[in-house]
């Protein structure tokens, strides 16, 4: 169940719009609805302004190069194009996760938690800002994790479940495990069962109580894990054990929507322990950077900054 209710207002209910007008199984139904929205004028505008901020993340079209141009216009034009470019990616560098969750088929927005049944009978827990594909038609049932976190309660119906996560597939041989996407790696716990981790021509075996870390280039050593606070997330609380500092901050700063960014890379690896309160992000950053002597720069309400 989310941890809290966020009031619905035109900005929001037009992101709902523009994903669910892209999804294959839009029909006219939706579509008489979605037209009847459009009737209140702050809708319409809301969604207008949505828009056109998708339209101004398509690359321009290629126009023909006139034969003869003046050298200093040329320097001009290609300065402009340069920043135009710069401030495009920047945009799209902001704006680019929310656009690949509001295109996937089950998410979550920034703080909150939901919860799902499959038609299979298997649950699915997701974590604040994640978004998963799913797709249950064939012999194997196929989930990709796209962003953020999942807890996973698979009920065993006869046929195997495999898990895309990157450029690693993950089998699913038990009823209990959770994984999550970081910013520098992916991590699968497993809490009941077992599960394989399969990347190029590497694969490991995680069996109950453990947990392994991987990224594109390899896949670590299997450890053990901690099934008390594994899944604390699940009840609003980021429970660390001798967790690295970076990692806790990554986790806070997600809560409240910004990307963490360390200056010094030795502060990342500091081993933490303690009980964070994922509902107010705000006050157990400010309560975990006092007790580690750091400072918190927030910019633009995107980027969090530590030094």
């Amino acid at each position: 169940m989310p941890a809290k209710q966020l009031q619905p207002d035109p900005q929001q209910e037009a992101l709902e719009w523009f994903s669910r007008l892209r999804q294959p199984g839009c029909d006219e139904g939706e579509r008489q609805v979605f037209a009847a929205w459009c009737q209140a004028p702050q809708n319409a505008q809301a969604y207008a302004e949505l828009e056109t901020f998708w339209q101004q993340l398509q690359p321009p079209p290629a126009r023909p190069r006139p034969r003869q141009i003046n050298t200093r216009r040329s320097h001009l034009g290609k300065w402009l194009a340069l920043l135009f470019l710069l401030v495009l990616g920047a945009v799209a560098y902001l704006y680019w996760p929310l656009m690949q969750r509001l295109g996937s088929e089950l998410h979550t927005d920034v703080g909150e938690r939901r919860s799902l049944r499959l038609p299979d009978g298997s649950t699915l827990h997701l974590d604040s800002a994640s978004a998963m594909n799913v797709d249950l038609r064939g012999r194997t049932r196929q989930l990709h994790l796209v962003q953020g976190q999942v807890y996973l309660e698979v009920l065993l119906d006869g046929r195997a479940m495999e898990v895309d996560v990157g450029d690693a597939r993950i089998q699913v041989f038990g009823t209990r495990l959770q994984i999550a996407r970081y910013a520098h790696h992916d991590e699968l716990v497993v809490l009941s069962g077992k599960a394989m981790v399969v990347q190029g021509g590497e694969q490991r075996l995680v069996s109950a109580g453990e947990r392994v870390s991987f990224d594109g280039t390899r896949i670590n050593t299997v450890q053990k894990a901690d099934p008390k606070t594994a899944d604390s997330w699940r009840n609003g609380r980021l429970r660390a054990t001798d967790m690295p500092l970076g990692q806790v901050l990554e986790r806070l700063a997600g809560y409240q929507g910004e990307r963490l960014w360390i200056v010094d890379a030795h502060t990342a690896h500091r081993r933490v322990s303690g009980d964070f309160n994922l509902d107010r992000p705000t006050e157990s950053l400010a309560a975990l950077a006092s007790a580690q002597h750091l400072q918190l720069h927030s910019v633009l309400g995107h980027w969090l900054i530590v030094r």
